[in-house]
């Protein structure tokens, strides 16, 4: 007997990329025995749009059947996968607490100890999953990673089904979800195969250093700017954010985000040897790399170039002396006053009238007419996916109503939009997309107006 045949299916509780998730109640049929079922589940619901690839859906559930076997404290179980009433589910536990980026969000950074706890919590889940089933992650995030109220008994959700997202030689499928941007390997952006775990730790640094700073790594860029910046930038030191990290703490995390695979800790043993060392207050074994082998920014020049030095400090902070005393100057100090150059008058230089300087001006305003033009493409798109989005959400309560006017399917997307403000007060963006998806497909009804003055009035927010 299934046990998703056995649910009654709750609010959603959140939209990722490859379905919904609702909480869910098990109501085992009368008169037989509640032994071994919980009482609440989670059930993610396939998206729609990935029912007609059949290679996709193969590996959905050949990764679902297998993420079903594993057993280890710090996964979220993967309890039952089927098919009901036309839409693909996965039923897992229900865990109760926060997943790492709301506890970010809500409590802010987290400190050295509890960031050293919680990697080899994950680590060792990863571990497993890989000696067990052979199963790689693909998609660790602070979304993926669940903490109790407490900040205590850490879980991993969702191990193994970005896979799906894969073709039959393990590169990405075009427009498939194959995790956020920000926490993906270098190599796994640009198309190559993920054939062991170092992606996966990759993506863990990936997390730790969000965890560890507040702030995404390259978050300040998205897209493909994002992409470029992973692949040829360098990521600010975490200390800038969070001073009091270790040198070792900082050593083991750039040993993580090796912009190489071979590079990085080849397996998760070293991995998790060096974490428990930094828990225990000792020091990591297995953490060494060049500067420029990873993508954290690991050259202390910067940092001492921007500090005075010691006599440069003294000058500055020694008073000026007065009286007799300050007559008295020795012949090297002379020398050294008459050294100094007289101050030159500035005069720009020849090369800033050529040619090529000139043209280069002139395509300034060229650019920034292309940065705006892609910046309006990234806010209408943006505006469809939300309108998609809500359409996703209400299509439960078609079977009330299987042929709504134009007025009332604008008013039920009105009021999913507004159910989103009374959610997500703070998230401005997301409020303007929603109420602006509902005036441009429904200009004309009175719910198209209503949605165009409200995204209006949370625009003047921003």
């Amino acid at each position: 007997m299934h046990l998703l045949r056995l649910i009654e299916l709750g609010k959603p509780l959140g939209r990722g990329l490859m379905g919904s998730v609702y909480p869910a109640r098990v109501r085992p049929p009368e008169g037989a025995p509640v032994t071994g079922l919980p009482a609440e589940v989670a059930v993610r619901v396939l998206s729609s749009r990935f029912y007609g690839e059949a290679a996709f859906m193969s590996r959905f559930y050949a990764d679902a059947v297998a993420a079903r076997r594993l057993q280890h404290p710090n996964l979220v179980r993967v309890l039952d996968v089927a098919e009901l009433s036309g839409r693909h589910c996965l039923a897992m536990e229900l865990v109760h607490g926060l997943s790492l980026d709301k506890w970010v969000e809500k409590r802010g950074k987290l400190h050295e100890p509890k960031l050293a706890q919680i990697a080899v919590a994950v680590a060792e889940a990863l571990k497993a999953a890989l000696d067990q089933e052979r199963l790689l992650h693909r998609a660790i995030r602070p979304q993926n990673i669940f903490v109790d109220h407490n900040g205590g008994n850490v879980r991993v959700g969702d191990i193994g089904l970005a896979r799906a997202a894969m073709d039959g030689h393990g590169k990405p499928i075009p427009d498939r979800p194959v995790g956020d941007s920000h926490y993906t390997a270098p190599e796994l952006t640009q198309g190559e195969k993920q054939g062991d775990c170092r992606g996966d730790i990759y993506a863990l640094g990936a997390t730790l250093y969000h965890l560890a700073t507040g702030v995404k790594p390259f978050g300040e860029h998205h897209g493909d700017a994002a992409l470029a910046a992973q692949r040829e930038g360098r990521l600010k030191a975490p200390r800038e954010f969070a001073p009091s990290l270790s040198d070792s703490f900082c050593q083991v995390l750039a040993k993580m985000l090796a912009r190489k695979p071979a590079d990085r800790y080849a397996s998760y043993e070293p991995l998790i040897a060096d974490l428990r060392a930094l828990s225990e207050g000792g020091r990591p074994r297995a953490a060494a790399i060049e500067p420029g082998q990873t993508v954290l920014n690991l050259s202390k020049a910067a940092s001492a170039a921007q500090k005075p030095s010691t006599a440069a400090r003294s000058a500055i902070k020694a008073p000026e002396r007065r009286g007799p005393a300050a007559v008295t100057a020795t012949p090297a100090a002379e020398a050294s006053v008459a050294a100094q150059p007289a101050r030159k008058v500035h005069h720009h230089p020849s090369w800033m009238t050529t040619r090529m300087v000139i043209a280069a001006w002139l395509l300034v305003p060229v650019l920034i007419v292309a940065c705006l033009i892609a910046w309006l493409y990234r806010d209408i798109r943006y505006v469809d996916l939300q309108y998609e989005q809500m359409m996703e959400e209400i299509g439960d309560n078609w079977s009330k109503s299987p042929n709504p006017s134009k007025e009332e399917l604008a008013s039920r997307l009105f009021a999913q939009a507004s159910a989103y403000v009374r959610t997500n007060p703070s998230h401005t963006q997301g409020i303007v997309a929603r109420y602006a998806a509902v005036a441009k497909r429904f200009p004309d009804t009175q719910a198209g107006i209503s949605a165009a003055k409200e995204a209006e009035r949370w625009r003047e927010r921003r």
